[in-house]
């Protein structure tokens, strides 16, 4: 559409085609426009015009063509297809090449992405330490007397440590799956409104972002959740685990 914009032509105009071939010289076409297009790629529509192969073909005075671009409904179906057309295609005359292969641009986003992703985990990591050691800090310090009279009874400080712990894995495993709960819900409802999101750099329109939640996304959630919480509880339950018996009874008198 960029292109025909740029022409001035509409569909049902005579256009005139001019190329130059590859053996030299010049060669013209005349063609009708039957329709017009648009992608994405604002760059990719003020040039890019599409043909029949046959027009093609007597145009450049070639024959077969040079690459094959197969189009998919389904992104995800990307490596499947690559497979089976490389074992269908004989190697010595066909290279079958994933689009991701060729897309410079899309790895080094992700990259990018990945990177930021990376930075907010150990954000996110650290304040679930700072916060739940505070926390369990504040309850190590309100049951002092219960935890003297517990190892005043012969319960081993072994044990101290690990009820501690314990309770740190609970704390993380029910705050974890409450945060899922709740980001299922909150991305739900987001995603069906919409976020409307402006044209990225190099595209023409604009697009509406939803949220996405995997599987594999939310396991990295809940993972985070309880391993930063175990990390947390460990120097509250090594503290609670050396208390001195006598200082620890005498604590709430």
């Amino acid at each position: 559409m960029g292109l025909a914009r740029n022409l001035g032509v509409e569909i049902g105009d005579q256009v005139v085609l001019l190329v130059n071939k590859s053996s030299g010289g010049a060669n013209a076409v005349e063609v009708t426009v039957r329709g017009l297009f648009s992608t994405i790629a604002k760059a990719y529509d003020d040039s890019a015009l599409r043909l029949p192969i046959g027009t093609a073909q007597q145009l450049l005075r070639v024959q077969g063509a040079h690459a094959w671009v197969v189009l998919l409904d389904d992104t995800a179906r990307t490596e499947a297809v690559t497979a089976s057309l490389a074992s269908k295609l004989p190697s010595s005359e066909f290279q079958v090449v994933p689009w991701y292969d060729l897309a410079d641009f899309y790895h080094k986003t992700v990259s990018l992405f990945s990177k930021q992703v990376a930075v907010m985990k150990v954000i996110i990591a650290a304040i679930i330490v700072l916060s739940i050691t505070n926390t369990m800090m504040m309850g190590v310090m309100e049951r002092t007397g219960e935890i003297g009279t517990s190892m005043a009874l012969g319960v081993t400080r072994r044990r101290i440590l690990a009820s501690f712990v314990c309770e740190g894995a609970v704390l993380g495993i029910c705050g974890g799956l409450i945060g899922l709960a709740l980001g299922f819900a909150l991305a739900s409802l987001i995603s069906a409104i919409g976020i409307p999101m402006p044209p990225p750099p190099g595209m023409a329109h604009g697009y509406t972002g939803e949220i996405l939640i995997s599987p594999r996304l939310a396991f990295e959630a809940l993972t985070l959740a309880v391993l930063t919480t175990l990390l947390a509880s460990i120097y509250p339950a090594w503290k609670a685990s050396h208390l001195v018996i006598v200082d620890a009874l005498r604590h709430n008198r």
